[in-house]
Formats: C-alpha cells, sequence, structure tokens
C-alpha cells in the first residue's frame, strides 16, 4: 500500500515542477508582452504627433508658394503691360 501512495506522489512532484515553469513561463511572457505593447504605443503617438507637426508645415509651405506663384503671375502680367 505504501508503493501505490507513492507513485501519485512521485507522479504530481515531477509534473508540478513542469506545471510550475509552464506557469512562471506564461507570466514572463505576458509581462513582457505588455512591456512591448507600452513602448509601441509610446513610439505610435510620438510619431502621430510628429506626422502632424509636418502635416502642419507642408500646409504652411502650400500657402507660401501659393503666394509667391500669384505674386510671381502678377508680376509677369505687369511686365508684359497687360
Amino acid at each position: 500500500m505504501d508503493i501505490l501512495s507513492q507513485v501519485p506522489f512521485d507522479m504530481l512532484l515531477s509534473q508540478g515542477i513542469f506545471a510550475i515553469l509552464f506557469i512562471w513561463l506564461f507570466l514572463d511572457s505576458r509581462k513582457d508582452s505588455k512591456t512591448r505593447e507600452d513602448r509601441l504605443m509610446a513610439h505610435v503617438e510620438k510619431t502621430t504627433d510628429t506626422l502632424d507637426t509636418l502635416s502642419q508645415r507642408m500646409e504652411n509651405v502650400s500657402v507660401k508658394v501659393d503666394n509667391i506663384d500669384n505674386r510671381l503671375t502678377q508680376f509677369e502680367r505687369e511686365v508684359k503691360g497687360e
């Protein structure tokens, strides 16, 4: 009877170690994933802010180019005597 009660205990010991290792690995990978996701979200927010700034600057450049084009067209008309 002592041998029969020893078998489940040995099995629990050997399988329990793997279960503990599995749980630890699972929790550790979740923590790493959360850290990576936080870094990625910070990068995405920074990139979005940069793109917004660039978009505003490009719009300002476009307005200035249009203004220069209008002034150049007006100057050409004045030179031609129109």
